[in-house]
């Protein structure tokens, strides 16, 4: 028996819940699969599908099995594009993930320029929130806000985490412009929310860190959006200084310091925009070459 092949089949039947549509994507009969992964079981002593005539579903067994040799595969998988891999100009396809701010405002431009040096890459990029397993080798490479970096995976900063508050000058010269935390009760503000709640502003005094209670007149979870309000007078905004600076530098929003506190929307010292990667894989060529790339023209 091919166990390799057969782990393959049962992989795939797992994933799509189906003989009929695992054979059609792996272009084999239906049959060849069943056989396989009948194979398979008969190998391992135990059954990993429940088999009707309308669905098929993992056992118990075949949930703990799956989980064991997915990973498993992807490494081989990638041990082999070690080997293949020459020292030319990259190509292939290169997964990567982002924050969906940073993604839109910094990194996006920088992946056309990629794109427009290196055309054999092919780049799948997902701006997402969501957290992909680099050990796992879900993507190549993910760039996230964040302080809490994985054990496994390199971590490379390409913006700190400061952050500004901003007004538009016309609704700082229709309501004044705060010098000192009480100040800001009388402002309107705008919020982040998060996947699952409202980010409330924190500020750092002498005596420590406090939380913030604002009258907000906007909450959004697309930071862009928020961007957007300030501009247009809605209220003060907290963002990450990358994703307002050039608004300030032209004028168009004002940093506003106050002088008995900083804000933010974390108490990490550590927080910032990192790319991680995982260190085996920048032994490929097409890795190496888009992280290079990627932190020469986004680090601050």
């Amino acid at each position: 028996m091919d166990r390799l092949r057969a782990i393959q089949y049962f992989i795939r039947v797992a994933e799509l819940g189906s003989f009929t549509a695992a054979a059609k994507s792996l272009g084999v009969p239906a049959s060849s699969i069943s056989r396989r992964i009948q194979d398979l079981e008969a190998a391992l002593g135990t059954t990993l599908l429940h088999r009707t005539t309308r669905s098929v579903s993992l056992t118990e067994l075949g949930s703990v099995y799956l989980e064991q040799v997915k990973p498993a595969l992807k490494a081989l998988d990638h041990a082999g594009a070690l080997l293949a891999d020459r020292p030319s100009a990259p190509s292939g396809l290169l997964r990567i993930t982002a924050n969906p701010g940073y993604g839109r405002l910094c990194l996006m431009p920088v992946i056309h320029k990629m794109r427009a040096t290196f055309l054999d890459l092919i780049i799948d990029i997902e701006l997402t929130d969501q957290v992909y397993n680099l050990a796992n080798h879900e993507v190549d490479i993910a760039i996230r806000a964040t302080a809490d970096l994985p054990d496994r995976a390199i971590a490379r900063k390409l913006a700190d985490g400061r952050m500004v508050l901003v007004g538009s000058p016309d609704y700082l010269a229709a309501h004044g412009t705060p010098r000192r935390l009480a100040d800001l009760q009388q402002h309107r503000t705008l919020l982040y929310r998060g996947p699952d709640r409202v980010i409330p502003w924190q500020a750092k005094t002498a005596d420590g860190w406090i939380d913030l209670q604002t009258h907000p007149a906007f909450i959004c979870n697309v930071g862009r959006e928020m961007v957007e309000q300030a501009l247009a007078g809605a209220g003060l905004g907290l963002f990450f200084e990358w994703g307002a600076r050039a608004e300030i530098a032209r004028g168009a929003l004002v940093e506003i310091p106050l002088e008995d506190a900083q804000l933010s929307i974390t108490r990490a010292a550590d927080a910032g925009i990192y790319l991680l990667y995982n260190q085996p894989k920048y032994r490929l060529n097409k890795i190496k070459t888009a992280v290079d790339f990627l932190v020469s023209a986004l680090s601050d």
